[in-house]
């Protein structure tokens, strides 16, 4: 296994200039788990990094896995100044969770829930998922590289999703199906190594 950290120590080896950061509810982030704050927090981490000049604002690629993933497609969507995407382990289509009350439940033994009076709106917040369902917006990350990676051992998201992400995706795409591999990206170093080997050949060598 790996965690993050080290992926990213190994992004920055390979040459890539790397940032991690944890989504609100997370890790030290503070705030409380919402899919739509995940994406905000996604896209305030993309502005910070255009104005950082020792980056190549023209080529900054997301990377994610399972939610983060989803979330990754919907940034990517959203912002043109988004020059690339590797997508792990996304789930294809997120509906309103059955049980919210129940879902808010779990989130708060977990810890990513915090406050008392959060969600103010269980509805508002079990609609979040229906709007981030990434296969209302995959197709809109074309023309730009996109590089789906599933693991047909995953025992989490069924491979059909990323089929279904494939099929919905414009030009661009690729689709790796990684044999043996699991649900959790950090454990998975030939993921890891693919979605490196795919961003030197798509990204690194850019004009």
């Amino acid at each position: 296994g790996m965690d993050y950290p080290t992926l990213a120590e190994w992004c920055a080896l390979e040459g890539f200039a790397t940032v991690i950061f944890n989504f609100r509810g997370t890790g030290q982030s503070g705030g409380n788990f919402h899919q739509l704050g995940w994406a905000q927090d996604l896209d305030a981490v993309v502005s910070w990094l255009q104005g950082k000049t020792e980056i190549d604002s023209t080529r900054i690629v997301l990377f994610g896995s399972s939610l983060g993933a989803a979330v990754a497609i919907y940034v990517a969507a959203h912002r043109q100044d988004v020059a690339g995407l590797v997508s792990f382990a996304s789930p294809a289509i997120m509906n309103s969770r059955a049980e919210p009350a129940k879902a808010v439940e779990r989130m708060r033994e977990m810890g990513i829930i915090r406050d008392r009076d959060f969600p103010p709106s269980l509805d508002e917040w079990a609609r979040e998922g229906e709007i981030l369902s990434p296969v209302e917006w995959i197709a809109d990350v074309a023309p730009r590289p996109l590089l789906i990676l599933h693991g047909d051992a995953d025992d989490t998201v069924n491979t059909d999703d990323a089929r279904i992400l494939f099929e919905r995706a414009g030009e661009g795409k690729e689709l790796q199906m990684l044999v043996g591999v699991g649900h959790r990206f950090r454990q998975e170093r030939t993921a890891a190594a693919m979605a490196l080997e795919w961003l030197k050949e798509n990204l690194l060598y850019l004009d």
